[in-house]
């Protein structure tokens, strides 16, 4: 007996034919990929074979016989370690190949071992990897020195010191909390690292705007940050494409705002809808006359040398736990003077927790729809001025000059939409 009894037949069946589609797949592409004169360790036929003698030693073990698995695994290993030193002994020293054998093994005994969902993902992830060899090849021979440093850079920020830290409350009032002002340096670091990859790849203009939109889903204020701490590298040329990508984040946001009102509330969504979808429109009015060239007009190069600046990310992200704090200090001392001067202050540094919060309040019946609806723009307004604010003090001359008039008239949008929704 076992303390891991075999699978119905059914399911050893259905788990086997996946496993032979996963060698299939691993070793078409293995096949399709050699070169005229390079020798085949294993191919179309091979693989299968390697995936099924996985699969079943797995079985194997399960069914009372726990040497069959790693006796199976040293025989492939073995195998492959004397194909590739046949092989190394001529002009091909890849053992690609061989390492991938080792792998569709495992995949065959995760398989057996109740875990075939993982095993075929990593399997079409191996094998994309795999399909993706020139392209991979020409882009590590692209990437400088700073790139590769930024890389690091950002695996530091983010994989080691992310998790790291403490995820609660210290100090007074209990809001400062580590982790979450970390998570604006990886935010603002992903921002900036994202649009310099896009822009060396889709040029300027669509880097940029794509960098607004995409990053515009999680924060526009990290996309104010990111993308104007880049205008002060760039060339002056290149302004109208920062703005373009910050005036697109906070567009997003504005719309953003109104699918998270309406999913917490239903109700809150037809008083909200104008006064958001105004201020949205606009903004994509001003994105479209930042978007168009005159014809003829040639996109300057990009001169940004540095894909990541940390110590800007770092100073922003202890600016958002002032404000923070501030903020809770303040809606401490004058909560009583209602709702408005909470959604103010939370708008310094986020929308969305002040937004689900009134919509939570309209929902329960506590605050009036347009109470909750005029709070809400409140903070949009409020958030809108922050971030001219910001792309005033940390971008460069040249973006200073388009950004400050257009922010100007999001921010007016957003107060008349506040009052109206307000007053009625």
């Amino acid at each position: 007996m076992t303390d891991h009894p075999l699978p119905d037949f059914l399911t050893l069946a259905y788990n086997g034919g996946m496993v032979l589609l996963i060698g299939l797949l691993i070793g078409l592409e293995r096949q399709h990929s050699r070169k005229a004169d390079e020798p085949l360790f294993a191919g179309f036929r091979t693989f299968p074979v390697i995936a099924l003698t996985g699969f079943l030693s797995a079985l194997m073990a399960r069914a009372g016989f726990p040497w069959m698995l790693p006796a199976a695994m040293l025989g492939v290993i073995a195998l492959t370690a004397a194909a590739y030193y046949v092989t190394a002994q001529g002009a091909h020293k890849g053992a690609t190949t061989e390492f991938v054998a080792i792998l569709t093994f495992i995949f065959g005994a995760l398989a057996a071992l109740d875990l075939l969902i993982p095993a075929a993902a990593f399997a079409v992830a191996t094998t994309v990897l795999l399909s993706l060899k020139a392209p991979l090849h020409q882009l590590a021979e692209k990437i400088q020195e700073a790139e590769l440093y930024a890389i690091l850079k950002f695996g530091i920020v983010s994989v080691i010191v992310l998790p790291l830290l403490p995820d609660r409350a210290f100090g007074p009032f209990s809001v400062v909390n580590p982790r979450l002002v970390w998570w604006m340096v990886v935010l603002i670091s992903a921002v900036s690292m994202l649009g310099y990859v896009l822009m060396r790849f889709l040029g300027a203009r669509a880097g940029i705007a794509v960098t607004g939109f995409l990053g515009g889903l999680a924060s526009s204020t990290a996309v104010t940050a990111g993308l104007s701490q880049k205008s002060r590298e760039a060339e002056s040329t290149l302004a109208r494409y920062f703005a373009l990508g910050i005036i697109i984040a906070s567009t997003i946001m504005y719309f953003r705002v109104l699918f998270l009102a309406a999913v917490v509330a239903p109700g809150i969504f037809r008083p909200l809808a104008i006064p958001l979808i105004a201020p949205g429109t606009l903004g994509i009015v001003i994105s479209f006359i930042l978007w168009r060239r005159k014809s003829g007009e040639t996109e300057p190069g990009l001169q940004v040398k540095n894909p990541m600046d940390l110590a800007q990310a770092v100073k922003f992200a202890a600016l958002f736990a002032v404000v923070l704090f501030v903020a809770r200090a303040a809606h401490y001392y004058f909560g009583s003077a209602g709702a408005f001067i909470a959604s103010g202050l939370a708008g310094l540094t986020d929308v969305d927790a002040i937004t689900v919060s009134m919509a939570r309040l309209a929902r329960d019946g506590v605050m009036t729809p347009s109470t909750a609806g005029a709070s809400i723009l409140l903070a949009c307004a409020s958030n809108t001025l922050v971030k001219g604010g910001i792309a005033y003090v940390t971008g460069g001359p040249a973006l200073r000059k388009i950004i400050t008039p257009l922010f100007g008239l999001l921010f007016a949008v957003s107060v008349a939409a506040c009052v109206f929704v307000a007053m009625s």
